[in-house]
């Protein structure tokens, strides 16, 4: 029971934070500060869960990467952007935030095989936190640019509130994830009893956290300023 718990309270912690300064950023600075906030907030909260990620965590029901809270919130930044800024600045930042995380790996790997000083002694150290396969970066980029570019389409398109909108598109898109990532960075390298069961964990731990992605996004309500009934382009 402690695992789910802490689990549910780190969540409760990363989102809280997310909807606040979402919040704090338009009340205090208006529409030009939301958009810098949500989408530095949507580049932080992604680049940290991919150091996150490198220890896999168990919360009582499933085994998922410490970086799935960072990652499942960056959502809900996503879905702001897209509600009020419109789909094709959406889409936009996720191209972007795409390619930055290809960067990102990259400079890593540079970094991993250059030369060391003598007295540096946690080379292993250092490999072991940011080190990644080329196939789970290409896993984790690909999966991430499909989900996230699904849920700006829904996001968009769905007709209906705020609830309606974010509840039906985040599901859909985290599922779309999981579906998309294991199989790309896992297949043939685990059993398949074990892919199968890690693909489960990863989509019941993300789907644990769609209540907090709908409500930080409805904090954000008044801040959206959409007609509920009217298509976002």
């Amino acid at each position: 029971m402690y695992p789910a718990i802490y689990f549910l309270i780190e969540a409760a912690v990363v989102y809280g934070i997310t909807a606040i300064v979402m919040y704090l950023s338009w009340r205090l600075g208006g529409d030009s500060v939301l958009l810098a906030s949500s989408v530095a907030t949507y580049l932080m909260l992604l680049t940290a869960s991919q150091f996150l990620a490198s220890k896999i965590m168990n919360i009582g029901y499933a085994n998922l990467p410490a970086g799935t809270v960072t990652y499942s919130a960056t959502v809900a930044t996503l879905d702001v952007i897209t509600l009020k800024y419109g789909r094709r600045l959406g889409y936009w930042v996720v191209r972007v935030a795409a390619l930055l995380q290809l960067g990102l790996w990259a400079m890593a790997q540079l970094t991993i095989y250059a030369p060391s000083a003598p007295f540096w002694g946690l080379q292993s150290a250092y490999i072991a936190i940011v080190g990644e396969s080329a196939r789970i970066a290409v896993a984790s980029v690909v999966a991430f640019f499909t989900a996230e570019t699904l849920d700006v389409t829904l996001v968009s398109r769905i007709l209906g509130n705020v609830f309606k909108r974010v509840g039906v598109s985040d599901p859909v898109s985290m599922t779309v994830d999981s579906l998309v990532f294991v199989p790309i960075a896992f297949l043939g390298v685990i059993p398949t009893p074990a892919l199968l069961s890690t693909m489960l964990g990863l989509i019941l731990g993300k789907l644990t956290l769609v209540p907090l992605t709908i409500g930080a996004v409805a904090m954000n309500r008044s801040t959206l300023k959409y007609a509920p009934l009217i298509r976002t382009a």
